[in-house]
């Protein structure tokens, strides 16, 4: 029996649900919701030939200014248009936004193939990987992000971490929240506020292949919606106040068996001992271990995110892993069977969700590849361990690890990477060009107004 629906099915659909303009839209290398907006009449049309979208679109800074000829070691490429199609596994109707529906695109070539440019190809593809060897990865991103008054005043001004009082400051953008996420398909879980005036935690269900990072994009872009509807700005940036916690964006891992469900991170029991973590954990483990200084430059991408490197604190400062150890760039939490997972904890909330995954996943898949094995795990207070090889510490350290990686790249896709790359340093070279002393102590003392401006609003 035929069981697919028609174009024209769905928009009737839509259009009985109250539907009245269609989003479509996709995610640019930084992270941000770039979108057309149609009349529902057009969806029919989109979903048969899909329309095409401005091809400089992914060669672009997060300013959306396009890169200078100048930015490409080579000739500039030739910047033909994407072909957005719209993928229906996530299409919604908007509860805070009336009257409108919204699906994610694929950007693809002039002949229909998904371009190898776009993040949430680079993350499909790394999903199909996994797949191809009978694995799922489930994948939960864990987020912080800062409210401020319109500009630059957060909306609490104290440290109160949980503090009911500040948790219901304005009750109705909390439950606009809460509303807002399930027609997502995201199912939020804990809400509350950080130990920063202004910052804000909320995190939601792991999600299994591709659905995880297309649930953490729309969320973010969701939380800044919500903001401006209720006079606030919600910002993903990573440090936006020098001398208060920056925002993290830790993605928990874990591979799941299609068939059967069960957790293949998952330890054994036994009279010898228990086992928290099963070997194919362990190599995975050990593959974002061994590509951790590239992963830097994918989970923080902003000249500011390095910022957030401080000792003491709960960010990593040096390539390490350990179990409930908050300052390693691994934490392994105490929780078995199911629950069993890895949390990478290297990335700043202004990460691209798809590049993100796409990163962590490469490196996982390398570890499994080649049955890497990790050290032994990290206790105490570790951040000054002259032992463990430090974190890049700036954008630039980053970039250049990240391109001296051959196996990532290879795994990431070298078009992709020469894209990110050569995107990534235009943006650390126009912050250099624009702010003196920028790669000089005095830089990471301080918040810049460029920074602000850069990243503050879209990020």
């Amino acid at each position: 029996m035929e069981s697919s629906i028609t174009a024209e099915a769905v928009t009737r659909l839509l259009g009985a649900a109250g539907v009245r303009f269609v989003r479509l839209e996709f995610s640019d290398l930084h992270g941000i919701a770039r979108s057309k907006i149609l009349p529902l009449g057009q969806f029919p049309k989109v979903l048969h030939e899909g329309t095409p979208f401005y091809g400089g679109m992914l060669h672009s800074d997060a300013r959306a200014d396009d890169l200078p000829p100048d930015a490409y070691p080579g000739d500039p490429p030739l910047l033909r248009e994407f072909l957005m199609t719209p993928d229906l596994s996530t299409l919604a109707v908007l509860e805070h936004a009336p009257g409108t529906a919204r699906v994610v695109c694929d950007l693809r070539t002039a002949d229909g193939e998904f371009s190898p440019l776009a993040p949430r190809n680079v993350a499909r593809r790394l999903i199909a990987a996994f797949a191809a060897v009978g694995y799922l990865p489930r994948l939960g991103f864990e987020y912080e992000f800062y409210l401020t008054d319109g500009g630059r005043r957060p909306v609490f001004a104290d440290r109160q971490l949980a503090a009911t009082l500040r948790n219901q400051f304005d009750p109705a953008f909390v439950a606009a929240l809460f509303d807002a996420l399930p027609p997502l398909g995201i199912k939020p879980t804990v809400y509350f506020v950080e130990n920063a005036p202004g910052q804000i935690e909320v995190t939601f269900e792991a999600g299994d292949g591709l659905v995880a990072p297309d649930q953490a994009f729309a969320f973010r872009t969701t939380v800044k919606e919500l903001a401006v509807r209720h006079g606030y700005l919600a910002s993903f940036m990573t440090k936006p106040i020098v001398d208060e916690a920056a925002s993290g964006g830790h993605v928990h891992q874990s591979l799941i068996s299609p068939e059967t469900g069960a957790n293949a991170f998952a330890g054994v029991k036994s009279d010898a001992g228990d086992t928290p973590l099963s070997d194919l954990a362990c190599h995975y483990l050990a593959g974002q271990l061994l590509h951790a200084p590239a992963l830097a430059a994918l989970l923080s991408p902003t000249v500011n995110c390095y910022k957030r490197y401080r000792p003491h604190i709960f960010a990593p400062t040096n390539v390490s892993w350990g179990y409930e150890n908050r300052q390693a760039a691994i934490r392994v939490p105490h929780a078995a069977g199911q629950a069993t997972r890895v949390e990478n904890r290297i990335g700043g909330a202004a990460a691209d969700p798809y590049v993100a995954a796409a990163g962590l996943l490469a490196a996982g898949l390398d570890g499994l590849r080649r049955r890497l094995t990790p050290p032994p795990p990290s206790t105490g207070d570790i951040t000054e361990d002259p032992r463990l090889t430090p974190l890049p510490r700036s954008l630039d350290d980053a970039l250049d690890a990240l391109e001296a990686d051959a196996p990532l790249c290879a795994l990431l896709g070298e078009e992709f990477v020469t894209l990110f790359l050569q995107v990534k340093r235009y943006e650390a070279a126009k912050c250099r060009t624009t702010i003196p002393d920028y790669g000089r102590p005095g830089f990471n003392q301080r918040i810049d107004p460029w920074e602000v401006a850069e990243y503050g609003e879209l990020i």
